[in-house]
């Protein structure tokens, strides 16, 4: 597997989504547990994200952690399975502040945060090809050049 940042610079919050939704359907065959929180609000969610958010609060409420005066929960590392919980989680993890899924060997394999904003992915051979075909090559940076992308960036910026 090689690591990869999902470089969504410059994208609208839409497509960063779709993007994300891509990546966690693409390598849910190697998905063996996962963990997510639900901030609280949502005002703005769109109403699959809402009641996707409440299948994952009802799983927060019997394996992870709910703190009512903020409406924020957290569902606690869960195990996977093809059902209503892992398209909830697909669903909603673009939206959330942190969520992260394992392989069974232990490695995170996906690791959203800030909404979908910063995407670090590990991915066979296989599920690059199917990403890139959607997403484009230059989409998936490898990790081990990102800081030499990021500083290219600003550079080109200053």
């Amino acid at each position: 597997m090689e690591a990869f940042i999902l470089d969504s610079d410059g994208w609208g919050h839409a497509d960063v989504v779709e993007a994300c939704r891509l990546i966690l359907r693409t390598v849910e065959v190697s998905a063996n547990r996962c963990e997510t929180d639900i901030p609280g609000g949502g005002e703005d969610w769109p109403p699959d994200v809402v009641s996707a958010a409440e299948v994952l609060r009802q799983i927060a409420s019997r394996t992870g952690r709910v703190e009512g005066r903020y409406d924020y929960a957290q569902t606690g590392v869960i195990e996977v399975a093809r059902d209503e919980v892992w398209s909830a989680f697909v669903t909603f993890a673009p939206w959330a502040y942190d969520a992260t899924v394992w392989n069974p060997a232990g490695d995170d394999i996906v690791s959203l945060a800030d909404e979908g904003q910063s995407a670090f992915v590990r991915l066979t051979p296989e599920h690059y090809g199917a990403i890139a075909a959607e997403l484009g090559q230059a989409s998936l940076i490898p990790y081990r050049e990102w800081r030499r992308v990021r500083r290219q960036r600003r550079n080109h910026q200053s």
